[in-house]
């Protein structure tokens, strides 16, 4: 049973349970395409048979041991040019809701992954609408590994294998992750955001380490400076600094 209650103003206040779908954020397509939908809604399910990553990959997930959900979100309070602003937000609540109840060693790769311990144990897949110079739109994708204990990818992992000891109840983290999420978005839409841009930049998964990335010129070494206002990874490489968009640069790793 699904017993969720944020202490919001809107965010989950309309809640849709599929036990099992394709996507979550399919579903919010249709809802919106459907009919007025109502600022907020969040669909969850226990179980995605199509689930969707960053750069068209699958989600991996088993079922019913993890968290997987949309918020679909009316964002025309962000210009076009903004619309980063909005990733930096939903990983920043995801990350806070998890420093709530007691976990550390966390870090957003870049654009938003959730690392925990250098793994994957979450992704957010942000799908945008626009209206003239303006966002209209928003489908927030979230995906959280909790008690899954075996995966193909060597790099993702889950919270009960990071954090034994801390015991996770779904509901009470997706209420928190939207506590958190509506808290931001506040925040973004009364330009009080230094703070908030501050700690994802604080907390970039390799944040200033020397490491090897594959681009379009080949393997190179670099260092991550940050990320600009825009959403471009920044780089530093044979001393010049450069920037990269999602399909540009791809993190290399020893295992």
């Amino acid at each position: 049973m699904v017993n969720i209650q944020p202490k919001t103003l809107f965010v989950g206040k309309n809640l849709v349970f599929l036990p099992s779908c394709h996507s979550t954020n399919d579903i919010a397509s249709e809802i919106i395409q459907n009919k007025e939908f109502i600022d907020g809604t969040v669909i969850l399910t226990d179980h995605q048979t199509a689930g969707k990553g960053q750069r068209g990959n699958v989600w991996e997930s088993a079922q019913g041991e993890n968290l997987l959900m949309s918020v679909i979100l009316k964002t025309s309070f962000l210009k076009i040019e903004s619309q980063f602003d909005l990733s930096i937000a939903v990983a920043i609540s995801v990350f806070e809701a998890l420093n709530a109840h007691g976990v550390s060693n966390l870090s957003i790769k870049w654009p938003n992954d959730i690392y925990l311990n250098n793994k994957k144990i979450g992704g957010i897949l942000i799908e945008n609408s626009i209206l003239g110079q303006k966002m209209g739109n928003s489908i927030i994708g979230i995906g959280l590994n909790i008690h899954q204990t075996k995966f193909e990818n060597p790099r993702a992992s889950s919270l009960i294998l990071e954090t034994p000891q801390i015991n996770f109840i779904r509901d009470k983290l997706v209420e928190k992750i939207l506590e958190f999420l509506e808290q931001n978005l506040e925040a973004f839409k009364e330009q009080k955001t230094n703070l908030i841009k501050k700690k994802y930049n604080d907390n970039l998964f390799a944040i200033n380490e020397h490491r090897l990335f594959k681009t379009s010129e080949g393997i190179l070494e670099g260092k991550i400076t940050g990320v600009t206002e825009n959403g471009l990874l920044k780089l530093i490489s044979q001393n010049k600094e450069k920037y990269y968009n999602i399909k540009e640069i791809e993190y290399l790793f020893n295992d």
